[in-house]
């Protein structure tokens, strides 16, 4: 098969519930100032911590049968970010259910991804690695950083995973995803567990990726949308606002 050859896949598999979220979300984008084409990276990481985190498969479904990813090329791009975002969230959630979502797109993958390059092949721990994860945890805690490694100074080996494998090996590599698509996946990720202080921390971060305040609270109506449509509700960060002295 060529790479320009096109091959559709049927909309109709999926579940008009999640259809409808889709295009709602979809519509969210259109009116924001965020690039349309990232609304499913929010999508993706308030699904993976949610409690259908299989639910990754109707996502990837659904953007499969958009004629913007009908050839090969198209879609082994489109699945790069796919892996990509569910990768990172493996530094925010663990293994369990990036795990599950991961295998529930698998079956919809051809057999040619398995030829799908390596993003962190070559990765290793060291001095490099740290002042990586460094700089980009510094871009999102900014002035916060030396309070947020404070809180952490009686459980360095918690700090030096922190740095040197949440952002390190995961949050820092920006090969496929940029900053506003790594804040997006995290954000919505950590909102996705109910976690008031670290959906504020990645809040503050997305503002100071240069994502503005309306379209901050725009993404986490979205993450709630996800949320419900699984039947859960997020409680704790429902009146969540990042102070603007703080960006």
């Amino acid at each position: 098969m060529s790479t320009s050859e096109s091959v559709a896949f049927d909309r109709a598999a999926v579940d008009p519930r999640w259809d409808k979220l889709f295009r709602e979300i979809e519509m969210k984008f259109q009116k924001s100032n965020i690039l349309q084409h990232k609304w499913y990276l929010t999508t993706l990481g308030a699904i993976i911590p949610s409690s259908q985190p299989e639910m990754t498969s109707q996502l990837y479904l659904y953007l499969l049968s958009q004629p913007m990813y009908s050839t090969q090329q198209e879609r082994r791009a489109l699945t790069l970010r796919f892996h990509e975002g569910i990768f990172k969230t493996l530094a925010l959630l663990g293994v369990p259910k990036p795990a599950e979502a991961i295998i529930s797109i698998s079956t919809l993958e051809p057999e040619d991804n398995i030829d799908l390059p390596v993003s962190r092949e070559s990765w290793q721990s060291g001095p490099e690695n740290h002042t990586q994860g460094m700089e980009w945890l510094e871009k999102i805690y900014a002035q916060n950083t030396p309070g947020l490694l404070k809180l952490f100074r009686k459980h360095q080996d918690f700090a030096n995973a922190l740095c040197d494998i949440s952002y390190g090996l995961y949050l820092s590599d920006r090969q496929i995803l940029d900053d506003v698509d790594t804040e997006l996946i995290a954000l919505s990720a950590v909102m996705g567990q109910d976690l008031p202080r670290m959906t504020y921390w990645h809040m503050r971060g997305c503002r100071r990726v240069g994502i503005s305040k309306d379209d901050v609270q725009m993404l986490c109506g979205c993450v709630h949308a996800v949320a419900n449509l699984c039947g859960t509700e997020l409680n704790r960060v429902r009146e969540v606002q990042v102070l603007e002295e703080e960006v």
